[in-house]
């Protein structure tokens, strides 16, 4: 990875001799933590705040508000979310407004422009972009050149688009089977091993100039509720999150990791139940860059999540907090009059504040030492992408992730296994993914087809589930997919047709556990077509799965 950064202290009196001769510019021939501190001295401090923030917009054409900011502000950063990718060529042009108004700027400082693409489950830039197998696909075989390869599809596809920051890898090590707001965002319940593939992703994605953001620090695995709605407590004492959660960090941080995020998470056995860790001096400060030594960009979740806010704050004063407590970058996802406020507001706080002003540039500091480190040089990101068609789902790319997919296949049970197509009768497929119906008739091609569809209630998914043993009577195969907890209440009515039934599971297999009648059961891990090739191709005895279960579950069974 790139290298860290040098303390402030030094750069400034490095800079010192030079400061003042010319107004400096991104683009000189400089050392880069030379010139990220003449940077950073010569900006007002309008200049050094707007490096320390990130802006959501809407819809996929360039917003207005956002080159307002850039302009008038001089914004830092651009968050794509899901709302603003639908259409990659469309992306890829307003990168290329909002990098051509930042660069126009007196020190043509090109912006941070990020997204989720963790892979698997969460995928914010669509379009004709790689359905992965992700994070826990890979923890079920883990192959650090597979973690590699998948950051390098990853960080070449979002560098077409124009996108440099990444957040991701999840690092968060799994722990409680209950929290599928991280499931299969995570790699696997050890923590040597989610340390060693999330820094084989991170390399990945540098190798096309993408900055890798490891996220939930301190650990978000151990939690069932969502930082979205809520704000959750984790009761782990300070030594579970040195010894489990934060030996990723440590592992990725030695290796120079350059940005971390800060979830929404309280510990009460640390500091208390009311005080996310984006807030807290604690976490961002003595912990993270104190005795972890990070010295890259910590960054903010979304602060528009009620985690953030859970206390009634406003948008002004949690990102007001949250840079005092150490973060550098501020992640908010709000309309235009909210990010104003805050601009506002945090101005005003470095004009009277001598010790805030300081933190805002040591942030800005951070931020800039980065983006030399990353935007400038031969493996940039392109400031001006074109998303050329043919980087993306190439015959390369999807026979990758069909290979990573077989080699993650896990037996789970199986007393009926494989079900090869010739003896297979008469064939039932039940599921609500589209890609694995068609895959399935690939492999069974007579099969008849149950849309499982969706369900408010428990109730309804009994009944649904009680509709499809009935039909399960008279079929000599039912292969059924299991892809959350609510299926597995409706799958459950196919206890009596155990010894007929298969189940593929998709994302965690943890819901297995509510099926320990199950006979025959493979655990696959993504959603996308190449996972379904390969689990179909599993159950019908074209392979051995190899995969391990990459997290406890309980089978009910006994060995």
């Amino acid at each position: 990875m790139k290298n860290t950064l040098k303390p402030l202290w030094l750069l400034v009196l490095m800079a010192a001799p030079i400061i003042g001769a010319e107004i400096p510019h991104f683009t000189n021939n400089e050392e880069a933590a030379l010139l990220a501190a003449r940077l950073v001295e010569a900006m007002n401090d309008h200049e050094a705040l707007g490096q320390t923030l990130m802006f959501g917009y809407h819809g996929e054409t360039p917003d207005s508000s956002i080159i307002r900011a850039i302009n008038r502000d001089f914004l830092g950063g651009v968050k794509v979310f899901g709302k603003n990718a639908e259409n990659l060529s469309t992306l890829a042009k307003t990168i290329t407004v909002y990098q051509r108004t930042a660069l126009g700027l007196r020190f043509g400082i090109p912006l941070f422009i990020s997204t989720d693409q963790e892979g698997g489950w969460v995928r914010h830039i669509k379009g004709a972009s790689a359905i992965t197998p992700g994070n826990m696909s890979l923890g079920a075989n883990p192959i650090p050149e597979d973690a590699r390869e998948t950051g390098r599809i990853i960080g070449r596809e979002l560098a077409a688009v124009g996108v440099n920051m990444n957040f991701a890898p999840t690092v968060d090590v799994f722990v409680d089977p209950k929290a599928d707001v991280i499931g299969p965002r995570a790699f696997m319940a050890n923590p040597g091993w989610s340390g060693i593939l999330g820094l084989a992703f991170a390399r990945g994605q540098e190798e096309f100039g993408v900055v890798s953001t490891a996220k939930h620090f301190p650990g978000h695995g151990d939690t069932a509720d969502d930082s979205h709605g809520t704000l959750p407590i984790v009761r782990a004492s300070l030594d579970t999150l040195r010894h489990r959660d934060w030996v990723p960090y440590r592992i990725m941080i030695k290796a120079g990791l350059p940005a971390v995020m800060v979830g929404h998470l309280a510990f009460p056995g640390i500091t208390d139940a009311t005080t996310p860790a984006t807030l807290s001096k604690i976490f961002i400060t003595n912990l993270l860059k104190g005795e972890l030594g990070f010295t890259g960009i910590v960054v903010t979740d979304d602060l528009f999540m009620r985690g953030a806010r859970v206390n009634g704050e406003s948008m002004s004063e949690v990102a007001y907090q949250a840079l005092q407590a150490g973060a550098d970058l501020i992640l908010i996802s709000e309309t235009p009059a909210a990010n104003r406020a805050v601009f506002s507001r945090l101005s005003r706080e470095m004009s009277r504040d001598a010790t805030f002003n300081a933190r805002v540039r040591d942030a800005a500091l951070r931020i800039v030492t980065i983006k030399l480190q990353y935007l400038k040089g031969a493996n940039k990101v392109p400031w001006f992408p074109e998303a050329p068609a043919e980087i993306f789902a190439s015959e390369e790319t999807r026979t990758f992730l069909l290979n990573q997919a077989a080699r993650s296949i896990t037996l789970v049970h199986g007393e009926r296994f494989p079900i090869p197509p010739q003896s297979a009768g008469k064939v039932l497929l039940a599921a609500s993914y589209p890609d694995f119906f068609t895959e399935g008739r690939k492999r069974y091609p007579n099969a008849a087809s149950w849309h499982l569809g969706y369900a408010n209630t428990i109730q309804e998914l009994k009944q649904k589930g009680r509709s499809l043993a009935r039909a399960a009577a008279n079929y000599d195969t039912v292969i059924v997919l299991l892809p959350d907890a609510a299926t597995a209440i409706l799958l459950n009515e196919l206890k009596p047709h155990a010894n007929h039934t298969a189940i593929i599971s998709i994302l965690s297999p943890t819901h297995l556990s509510r099926l320990s009648w199950a006979q025959t059961a493979i655990a696959a891990y993504g959603t996308g077509i190449e996972t379904f090739q390969a689990a179909f191709a599993a159950l019908a005895g074209d392979f051995e799965p190899q995969g391990q279960l990459p997290v406890p579950i309980e089978t009910g069974k006994t060995e």
